[in-house]
């Protein structure tokens, strides 16, 4: 009877549980998890990249989630600011190291073309430049007393148009690379932080080519010592074009540099200026900062490596008639234009006879009086570029030539556009400032159109 009922139970079927060996529980149990957790990350991932990187119907770029993309590299933007060092030897400027604006930039840069008399370089440049070596010695160490934590930087390349030594110029290019192999060298030699090649990339695709094996080659020199590699570069360039990839020569450096200004050619035909793009809405072709920062993103180049460039240069001309709708008058008509700092901008202003307008759309000053008309860079504009770099995740900001900037205080603080750029890249309390052109923001563009004048005490 027993063995019958053994038998009888031994044939009923068996739950799964109780047939599973300890064992196979664990492994299931582990396999679970770990699918679950690799679903989660994925699903992390994902998120992530769309938050970091989507684009709107009209390409431009935007993030779906407020994401602090700076808070989250646990570093500061690079700021590097460029100065022409003939300042320093111009014995009207009087211009002293002390006078920079050192406290708020990450790295100063020293273009090789202010000791070559304002030219470019040439095929002599290397004949050149071993004559002004001691000189860049010289300079940086005595920025260093007063401004130990800077890093410097020797820019090279065609600042300013016309230059006959570059990647384009076919005889020329051997001689190029050369003097940049050498100037490398002596960079190393003599402790500089890094250089800096002003619009270097050609238009053709067998220059390109060559100039793609020649920075490869030398940014493993470079990197081997530590130096940073920073190219500039306007925003319609050829290597930004589609089929260019520039992702490729992006990977060859550390930081390109995006000019948002025009250069124009002044009546006399031979004097050039930097007109930011801001100025410009009427004219073809024009594009807005936003516009070109994002055209070099979409060619391929990284967010993080892109510089945006802000000039401080600001600029007047004489015109045989005044805008009255576009407030931007046509170049074509201009008779004459030249380059005014920030602190000759805000001293001419404060006299009784010009009249002042602030463009809403671009968030860009300017004045004229009878038919003089002046545009330039107030703390409120130059404030709006660089909340780009925050906006659009960018790399971080190059000033351009921060000699221009009110270094005297005479509008109150002194360097205040650089202080006004620094404090918007890395979020600290905004400085107040009295003495700066405030009344100029409130006038409407009727009122000045209307012969209104504004004067301001000073």
């Amino acid at each position: 009877m027993e063995d019958e009922q053994w038998l009888l139970h031994q044939s009923q079927p068996r739950s799964l549980e109780s047939r599973k060996d300890p064992c196979v529980k664990t492994c299931i149990t582990y396999f679970g998890a770990a699918c679950v957790s690799f679903t989660l990350v994925l699903v992390g991932v994902f998120v992530f990249m769309i938050a970091y990187d989507v684009r709107k119907a009209d390409s431009t770029a935007a993030a779906i989630f407020p994401v602090k993309v700076r808070t989250q590299k646990h570093r500061p933007a690079p700021i590097l600011c460029h100065i022409n060092v003939a300042r320093f030897y111009d014995s009207e400027l009087l211009y002293k190291t002390t006078e920079l604006p050192g406290n708020y930039c990450s790295h100063l840069v020293f273009p090789l073309r202010g000791f070559l008399s304002g030219g470019n370089e040439t095929p002599d440049s290397p004949l050149t430049f071993g004559l002004v070596q001691s000189r860049l010695i010289e300079l940086r160490d005595k920025v260093n007393n007063s401004f130990p934590h800077l890093k410097y930087l020797v820019a090279a390349g065609d600042e300013n148009g016309g230059g006959r030594l570059a990647f384009h110029d076919t005889p020329n290019a051997t001689a190029y690379m050369t003097f940049l192999v050498e100037m490398v060298r002596w960079l190393i030699q003599t402790r500089f932080d890094g250089l800096v090649l002003n619009s270097v990339f050609p238009m053709e695709n067998e220059h390109r080519r060559h100039m793609a094996v020649f920075l490869s080659h030398l940014k493993q020199a470079m990197h081997k010592h530590g130096l940073l590699f920073v190219v500039t570069a306007r925003w319609d360039t050829g290597i930004f074009k589609s089929g260019a990839r520039p992702g490729r020569l992006s990977k060859f450096l550390d930081y390109v540099g995006v000019v948002t200004h025009s250069l124009h050619r002044a009546a006399n035909a031979t004097d050039r200026i930097l007109v930011p793009f801001h100025h410009q809405r009427g004219q073809k072709n024009s594009r807005s900062v936003e516009d070109s920062i994002d055209h070099v993103i979409s060619s391929g180049v990284p967010r993080s490596k892109v510089l945006i460039t802000v000039s401080l240069a600001g600029y007047v001309c004489t015109v045989t008639q005044l805008p009255e709708k576009d407030e931007v008058p046509t170049w074509s008509s201009a008779r004459a234009l030249r380059v005014v700092s920030y602190g000759e901008a805000c001293h001419l202003v404060r006299q009784p006879d010009w009249a002042l307008s602030y463009d809403h759309e671009s968030e860009k000053p300017h004045a004229w009086r009878n038919n003089l008309w002046m545009g330039y860079e107030d703390e409120i504009s130059v404030r709006k570029t660089a909340s780009l770099v925050d906006k659009m995740y960018l790399g971080g900001v190059l000033i351009w030539d921060v000699g221009n900037d009110d270094h005297t205080g005479r509008c109150g603080l002194t360097n205040p556009l650089v202080r006004a750029i620094f404090t918007e890249v890395e979020g600290t309390p905004i400085d107040d400032n009295p003495g700066a052109i405030i009344p100029s923001f409130n006038i409407t563009d009727a009122d000045a159109h209307t012969g209104n004048k504004t004067k301001l005490s000073g």
